[in-house]
């Protein structure tokens, strides 16, 4: 089954066109009503609904670590891409790790 996204605020809007445009199942915290919640909510809503987390906040890396459960976490650091680049490499991730694999881990791009 393909992973589905819950992008964080911090995320180029461009990306989650992009990725929209190649059929990948991604919503937005703003999309939820989530804009400025705390990590911890945005975590629990993912869990609710299966999701992925795709962000650039360290904050998650940092409840990763300490055991908060979540369904996987994508992380990329901010400006290391270009919007295509970003948009290939979530799509390779999408395509390549079951919901099973990425479940409690980080992927870095």
């Amino acid at each position: 089954m393909p992973l589905s996204l819950l992008c964080d605020e911090h995320i180029p809007y461009q990306v989650v066109q992009g990725l929209r445009r190649r059929d990948i199942d991604i919503i937005t915290v703003q999309e939820l009503n989530l804009s400025s919640a705390e990590d911890e909510k945005i975590i629990e809503r993912a869990v609710e609904e299966e999701r992925v987390i795709y962000t650039q906040d360290t904050d998650f890396l940092r409840l990763h670590k300490s055991g908060y459960m979540h369904y996987g976490i994508i992380y990329h650091h901010q400006q290391a891409y270009s919007i295509g680049e970003i948009i290939r490499n979530i799509i390779l991730i999408c395509q390549t790790i079951s919901k099973q694999e990425i479940k409690g881990h980080v992927r870095f791009l």
